[in-house]
C-alpha cells in the first residue's frame, strides 16, 4: 500500500515543489508521511466541510490547491482546521503554484477547457499564451467563457478583436503588463481589482475575469484521476462550491 510519502513523490514528479514560487507555502504540511494511505479526497480549498467529508469517508489524506497554512501560524487552537486534522490523523499535500505551472497543470487543463489547444508557456511566469485561428469579439469570448467555465464573467468595455490572449488561473491580473509586452489581445485570469480594469483599459488590453473558483477546479479531478491510477487508492472528489454568490 502507498504512504503519504509515496503520493508526495508522485506529485513532485508531475509538479516538483521545488518549483512553487517563493511566497508560496505547497507541499507535505499536516501529518504523519509514513502512514499508510487507503483513501484520498480532493478538493480545492481546505474547509471544515471537506475535513468533515474527509472524516465519514474515513480519508487519510487531503490533497488540496491551495495552502491549508499559508500565513505564518502563532497558535494551534481546537477551531482550527490545523487542529482538526491532526485530532483525525488526517495528513495534508498542497500542490497550489507548482501545479499552477506544471506540465498538463492548471493552466494547461484551463486551456483545454475554453478550446484552446494552440497554446505555449512562457518561461518563468504563470502565463500560458494562446494564439486562435478564429477571431472573436469581446462579447462573443466572454460568452464562450462563460459557456466553458460555468460561472460569471467579469470584463472591462473594450471593443477589441481577440486573437491572442494570455492565460492565468487564481489571481493573475499582475500579468496584464507582461500581457501587454507579449502583444496579447486579452488577459484571462480568475480574480481581478477595479484597479486592475482600469489599468486593463489604459493598457488596451481585454481584462477577463472569470472566477478563482471556476479557474481552478478544474483541475483537481485531473489530479485525482491521475492519483487513482497510478496508486490504485481510492480517490473521492470533495463536494465543494465557490464561496461566492452571484445575483
Amino acid at each position: 500500500m502507498a504512504t503519504v510519502k509515496d503520493i508526495y513523490n508522485y506529485i513532485d514528479s508531475l509538479a516538483p515543489f521545488s518549483t512553487q514560487a517563493e511566497w508560496d507555502n505547497s507541499g507535505f504540511l499536516v501529518g504523519d508521511e509514513n502512514k499508510t494511505v487507503n483513501k484520498i479526497i480532493f478538493a480545492l480549498d481546505v474547509t471544515t466541510d471537506v475535513i468533515e467529508q474527509a472524516k465519514n469517508v474515513c480519508a487519510d489524506l487531503i490533497i488540496t490547491h491551495h495552502p491549508v497554512i499559508f500565513k505564518p501560524v502563532s497558535n494551534v487552537l481546537n477551531d482550527s482546521l490545523i487542529y482538526k486534522l491532526i485530532e483525525n490523523n488526517i495528513s495534508i499535500i498542497c500542490a497550489h503554484t507548482n501545479y499552477d505551472k506544471a506540465v498538463d497543470g492548471v493552466n494547461d487543463i484551463l486551456c483545454k477547457t475554453i478550446n484552446v489547444t494552440n497554446y505555449e508557456k512562457v518561461d518563468g511566469t504563470f502565463l500560458n499564451i494562446a494564439t486562435f485561428s478564429y477571431t472573436y469579439t469581446t462579447d462573443e469570448f466572454a460568452n464562450h467563457l462563460k459557456d466553458k467555465l460555468k460561472g460569471a464573467i467579469r470584463y472591462n468595455n473594450l471593443n477589441k478583436s481577440i486573437n491572442k490572449i494570455a492565460v492565468c488561473s487564481g489571481s493573475g491580473s499582475d500579468n496584464l503588463d507582461l500581457a501587454k509586452e507579449l502583444q496579447c489581445d486579452a488577459l484571462l485570469t480568475g480574480d481581478a481589482s477595479h484597479h486592475s480594469f482600469l489599468d486593463a483599459n489604459e493598457m488596451d488590453i481585454v481584462l477577463f475575469a472569470a472566477g478563482h473558483f471556476e479557474t481552478e477546479m478544474l483541475a483537481i479531478k485531473p489530479l485525482l484521476e491521475r492519483i487513482e491510477k497510478e496508486f490504485k487508492v481510492d480517490c473521492v472528489l470533495a463536494q465543494q462550491n465557490t464561496p461566492i454568490i452571484t445575483i
